[in-house]
């Protein structure tokens, strides 16, 4: 009689295992980031914090650059993917423009240590090696949203630019805001500058007479 060999674990759970220890690192790498910079983290400090083994980390990411890079990853994807959610339901041109800005801001009060990371790391040379990618990320998340601006443009509630260059002035605006305020450096709260900057923003592109206010 043939015996049958029992496998020393569970090999369906080994990708899930592999993907839980590196969250587990990302997570960890983001807290230490934080709270004493990316320069002064060593991938040791991210493996006691994280409890991966020093093996996993390498085999996950290759080097502490590559961990660096895969956290940017992440988090813009997470962010990326907050917005397109919160504008899924958006019916025109005003609610889209404004709930970006929103949901812009609300992902960075839910996440600031990810918002703080996404804003300082941008230009780290570990990021920008990757420039061609991240430009072509930003043009596949920005074309359906663009595209959603076209129909208004072309009946006039929107003036007549490039619609790249009217999800512009929206993305420029808030962004400058979200930075001064990971900064501690305004005191206005951060849904009133979401309303705030929503009205300016819509103001800034609508047709005169499409933007005294909204009808309820």
């Amino acid at each position: 009689m043939l015996r049958t060999r029992t496998p020393p674990g569970d090999r369906s759970n080994r990708p899930r295992a592999a993907a839980g220890s590196r969250q587990r690192a990302l997570d960890a790498a983001l807290a230490l980031f934080e709270a004493q910079g990316v320069a002064n983290t060593t991938i040791e400090e991210v493996r006691d914090r994280s409890g991966v083994s020093i093996g996993s980390l390498y085999h996950h990411f290759g080097s502490r650059d590559g961990l660096v890079a895969a956290l940017f990853d992440d988090l813009l994807a997470g962010y990326r993917a907050h917005i397109m959610a919160a504008l899924k339901d958006s019916t025109d041109a005003r609610a889209l423009l404004e709930g970006f800005v929103a949901a812009h801001i609300g992902w960075a009060v839910a996440h600031p240590a990810a918002a703080r990371f996404l804003s300082e790391q941008r230009r780290n040379p570990v990021i920008t090696r990757g420039e061609a990618k991240l430009q072509q990320g930003t043009a596949e998340f920005l074309r359906p949203l663009l595209a959603r601006l076209r129909p208004a443009i072309s009946a006039g509630t929107i003036r007549s630019l490039p619609p790249e260059l009217l999800l512009s002035l929206a993305i420029g605006p808030v962004q400058t805001w979200t930075r001064l305020w990971l900064n501690g450096q305004t005191a206005l709260k951060p849904e009133t500058a979401a309303r705030r900057l929503g009205e300016l923003v819509w103001a800034a592109i609508a047709v005169p007479s499409t933007y005294p206010g909204r009808k309820s």
